[in-house]
């Protein structure tokens, strides 16, 4: 049994006071951060703790919810120590060494790995790694074939890449082919004891410093820790929800274990586990540390250091140089596998409900989006459409396979699209074909005793398939296939898959009473909803017995993370740790790797099924996952608590390398209000992913049942599709870089200290600032504008100035919409908002250009980037050049205060401009253009026209194009062509934008080749002859 050691509640405020008698630097034998092994019992009193030679320190972390760890804990902060011997470089430029025990710690933790082999190498630009491994026995590691990484799969870095180098005269030096401008890191390696310094060269910034640290490498507990600078600001180690999105170093463990607990409660770890962290200094500097690890673990940031206290494997640890956010996020998903590209079709609007009754209803919720000119991209439909909650199934009554078809016939004739959900819990019924297959072609996770294990879910008694196991994925195609047969679904939502397990026990049984007949719950069809699934255990479970020494470490490690902020076993309410994979591996070790495991398998199976570019949502994340899925914060409350924390849940899903990331807008559970949905709408309309979704007991929130609620979703729905496709460059950019698509304000804007912790607005990409209501009754929101000039997107002539250090401006903001702000300097592309993203996306391109202030000079320029295919076919591992149009936009004011302006367009292969230089003066014909044989057509719409943000001059009297095209091979031959455009009617100012209307001449976007539009007094709009 668990128990606190901590006096009886009478003593609790005395021990409040003198909460903090003891710091570390005043008792060199006790750190109040841990670990703390218990050395008490329930009632004991400080006296009797010190009596007893042990640590005393009651657990009061600052602004952080009650974590129950010992008060009483044994002397934990002697230190551990291993020296360096043999340190010697190989020929692939990496150095290594053997490590001795100098110093033991904490016996009660475990006996020490007497001899360790270090090895540090660099493995990608700006990026060290560190690995400490049991020189004579195997241990668990992470199977690096899981993530989408060449890094990981042992391919070497780009020859550009910039060398790891040591300090001169500190020992064996990191040589490598890498070389250019790009910032180089610099380590040290210490042999007596053994410690490591990575430093930033140039500026000579520590990014990570075990000097002074203790390490201690034992069979069920590792410990490693880095100093940290005094103004550092922390970011991950997740997954939990939290009062904002930096950690505060309070000290308090952050633990990471997989389980099935959404954002109500704070701080508690979550469905995701991501071990690792982001700093950022004041000066705008960034660096980041992944321990690539599977094993339960907790991180503890403090005042002085960040540690890692992990219960087995090794220690594989990745130091990210930066300089900036973005080179980090570039850095860390080179290692875990850059985010996927996600289908175009999937940037729309998604409603989802647990509870439809009928697949009636679900198709009076499509036909009610549309009657009330609301866009409705894909319906989506939980457990319910289920017979009795089987996956692959269909309830014969209420959703018959039949009507069901008949559904997503007419979804797809309208341009729109479905998705079903699927759980990871096989139920153990002889006669149903997932069962029956599965289990003939032992597929399962097995128990203890080899059998395999058995747990309760939604369809009662289930099984759990083993995604390690190879020919697993076999199996799961054929399912998957069969069931797309039936019902042609367009991606896979995947939920539960932590694994969630309603019992908790290492073998379980039917009871008695379920063998014959599962019990279902009272029924709640007189609210509405005829199917209430069983969500307690109803099975008799146990601990096993008879355990090996090794088993019995698994089931009791001697270090007990903060599951739960409370020290729950590991085993509680998911799988046991005891079971074991075919491969095995045991779940003590692989519990944290089921959904990138399942992720990964069917990815690739609905690719190979669809032959399209798959989509797949994951309720559970891991390092990686973001490669294959997309992730949401599951299963929040409509509360306006909970809208607020939404952001900082959305922003680290972005940081964990996943870019396709959402919160349920309107909330889950509970009932929502017309007012929150209408704010959470708008809010929610620039997740990356957008979703309603509610739960089972709560009450509708469809946006059309209230009027307000419709008008806020017309309107933030209506900028979303206007935006679809800026919407979709971001997000290939995050695929080629790894740059959250919805990003914290200091991930664009690092040296703006005052948006270091702000988590009250984000950014999507690096042009859109969303500033959003997150108080009952607000009709005006105050917003942070970091430096330059930004645009309202509903009035271009509210436009803000920030200074270099930022600018707090209040702004209005009806219920029906919140500000949304355009970045001065910047171009994004932008369509005609329709009811689906297919047919917004046939439209015809418009470029908002954003121009800087006036005070940028007598000449402004904006750029930018839009990305373009057929948004849904199969990612090449090259992009064809055509799919990147690169535009740039300069704006002259001559002698006279007259203005003009020119736009090029160019195609090329890469974000920045085609040719080497970065949009030049001339780079007509010069771009990179040509797509490489084989490269499918690019279907670029036509260019509609120009919207000009910022423009302070009169109507253009004339408007000229040049077009370019390379030589042919079919005609042998180039050419220009000059256009004068008669925009008399086309030409327009009016709130200081000019609109320049092409539609009258169907402007066609060709590659290869460039475009350039002249617009001004007629005296400017020359060109020589051609």
């Amino acid at each position: 049994m668990m128990y606190r050691s901590h006096p009886m509640a009478t003593g609790l405020l005395v021990m409040l006071a003198t909460s903090f008698l003891i710091p570390v630097a005043a008792d060199q034998e006790c750190d109040w951060t841990g670990p703390r092994v218990d050395c008490g019992y329930v009632g004991i009193t400080e006296g009797e703790c010190r009596n007893k030679g042990c640590c005393w320190n009651p657990a009061d972390f600052q602004d952080f919810p009650y974590v129950d760890v010992p008060w009483c804990f044994t002397q934990n902060a002697h230190p551990a120590e291993y020296e360096a011997a043999k340190i010697q470089e190989d020929n692939g430029g990496g150095s290594y060494a053997e490590l001795a025990l100098v110093k033991s710690v904490q016996p009660e933790l475990g006996p020490d790995v007497t001899k360790l082999s270090a090895s540090v190498r660099r493995v990608g630009c700006d990026t060290l790694r560190l690995t400490l491994r049991d020189a004579d026995e195997a241990r668990w590691e992470v199977p690096t074939h899981l993530f989408k990484s060449d890094i990981l799969a042992g391919q070497p870095c780009s020859p550009q890449a910039p060398v790891a180098r040591q300090r001169p005269g500190s020992g064996p030096s990191m040589n490598g082919a890498c070389g250019g401008s790009a910032t180089t890191l610099e380590y040290n390696l210490l042999p007596h004891p053994f410690s490591l310094t990575v430093t930033r060269s140039g500026d000579g910034a520590p990014l990570f410093n075990s000097t002074g640290q203790r390490l201690v490498f034992k069979d069920q507990y590792l410990e490693l820790s880095t100093g940290l600078s005094p103004g550092a600001t922390l970011f991950g180690a997740g997954e939990r929800v939290s009062r904002s999105l930096h950690l505060a170093r309070n000290g308090a463990p952050r633990p990471l274990w997989n389980r099935d607990i959404g954002p109500a409660l704070e701080e508690q770890n979550s469905y995701g586990s991501h071990p690792w962290v982001l700093g950022l200094e004041p000066d705008g500097t960034a660096w980041g540390i992944l321990l690539l690890s599977s094993n339960a673990m907790d991180i503890i940031p403090s005042e002085e250091k960040l540690s890692w206290r992990v219960t087995g494997g090794i220690i594989d640890m990745f130091v990210f140089g930066g300089p900036t956010p973005l080179a980090v996020m570039e850095q860390f998903t080179a290692v875990i596998g850059r985010p996927a590209l996600v289908p175009y079709w999937t940037l729309g609007w998604h409603q989802c409900k647990y509870g439809y009754a009928s697949v009636w209803e679900v198709r009076e919720v499509v036909a009610n989006y549309s009657a009330a000119g609301l866009p409705l991209e894909a319906q989506w439909i939980d457990i319910d459409q289920m017979d009795h909650w089987m996956d692959f199934t269909f309830d014969p009554v209420d959703f018959p396979v039949e009507e069901m078809q008949a559904l997503v016939e007419d979804l797809h004739a309208n341009g729109q699209k479905f998705v079903p959900i699927l759980d990871p819990g096989i139920k153990v019924e002889p006669g149903y074909h997932a069962y029956d297959e599965a289990l003939k072609r032992d597929l399962f996770v097995r128990n203890v005793e080899g059998d395999p294990y058995l747990g309760w879910v939604w369809p009662g008694p289930c099984h759990f398939l083993d995604y390690l196991l190879p020919r697993t994925a076999a199996y799961w195609e054929e399912e998957l296939a069969a069931h797309h047969n039936i019902l042609p679904w367009d991606g896979i939502w995947i939920d539960m898959n932590e694994i969630s397990n309603f019992c908790t026990g290492d073998l379980c049984r039917l009871k008695p009473e379920t063998e014959s007949e599962v019990p279902t719950l009272p029924s709640s069809r007189q609210e509405g909803l005829g199917k209430d699934p069983q969500w307690v255990c109803h099975l008799e479970c146990w601990e096993a017995q008879g355990l090996n020494s090794t088993q019995a470490g698994w089931a009791h490690p001697p270090y007990d993370i903060a599951n739960g902020l409370a020290r729950s076993p590991l085993g509680y309410k998911v799988m046991s740790v005891l079971n074991s994979h075919h491969d095995g591996s045991s779940e003590y070790d692989a519990h944290q790797l089921y959904s990138l495991a399942q992720t990964r398998v069917t990815a690739a199976a609905v690719e190979s099924i669809r032959r399209k570019r798959p989509f797949i949502l994951s309720r559970s994340s891991y390092l990686g996952v973001g490669a294959y899925a997309a992730h949401w914060t599951g299963d929040n409350v409509a509360t306006w608590d909970q809208l607020a924390k939404s952001i900082a849940g959305v922003l680290n899903i972005g940081l964990f390398g996943i870019a396709m990331g959402g919160a349920d807008i309107c909330g889950f559970q509970g009932n929502t209000t017309s007012e929150l949905c209408a704010r959470w709408v708008s809010l929610g309309a620039f997740y990356p992913f957008a979703r309603s979704h509610s739960d089972l007991h709560s009450t509708r929130q469809e946006l059309y049942l209230w009027p307000e609620v419709a008008e806020a979703g017309r309107q933030a729905l209506s900028q979303r599709y206007r935006l679809l496709p800026y919407l979709y460059s971001t997000m290939r950019a995050a695929h080629d870089t790894g740059a959250p698509a919805m990003r914290p304000l200091w991930m664009t804007f690092p040296e703006d200290v005052a948006g270091h912790r702000n988590d009250r607005q984000f950014m999507f990409g690096d042009a859109l600032l969303v500033t959003p209501v997150l108080t009952q009754g607000a009709r005006s929101v105050e917003g942070h504008f970091p430096p330059g000039t930004w645009y309202s997107l509903w009035n271009a002539s509210d436009v803000v100035h920030a200074r270099a250090n930022g600018t707090d401006v209040t702004l209005d903001a009806p219920l029906e919409r919140i500000p949304y702000h355009v970045r001065g300097g910047r171009i994004i592309g932008t369509a005609e908002p329709r009811r689906t993203t297919r047919d917004t996306k046939a439209g015809a391109l418009t470029l908002l250009v954003a121009l800087p202030g006036e005070g940028s000079g007598a000449e402004r320029s904006a750029h930018g980037v839009v990305y373009n295919d057929d948004g849904e076919s199969v990612v090449q591992a090259r992009a064809s050049p055509c799919s990147f149009l690169h535009a740039n936009v300069t704006v002259r004011r001559d002698g006279q205060g007259s203005l003009s302006g020119t736009l090029k367009i160019a195609f090329g292969s890469s974000w920045a401009w085609p040719g080497g230089a970065r949009y030049p003066d001339d780079a007509l014909g010069g771009a990179e253009s040509v797509a490489a044989d084989g490269d499918p057509p690019i279907p670029w719409p036509s260019l509609a026209g120009l919207r000009i943000l910022g423009w302070e001059g009169g109507a253009p009297e004339a408007v000229r194009t040049r077009s370019f095209r390379p030589s042919g091979e079919a005609s042998g031959s180039q050419g220009q062509s000059v256009v004068d455009l008669n925009l008399a009617e086309g030409a327009r100012v009016k709130d200081s934008t000019l609109l320049l209307s092409m539609e009258s001449v169907e402007l066609p976007l060709d590659c290869p080749g460039s475009l350039e539009i002249e617009w001004g007094p007629r005296k400017t709009a020359q060109y020589s002859d051609v």
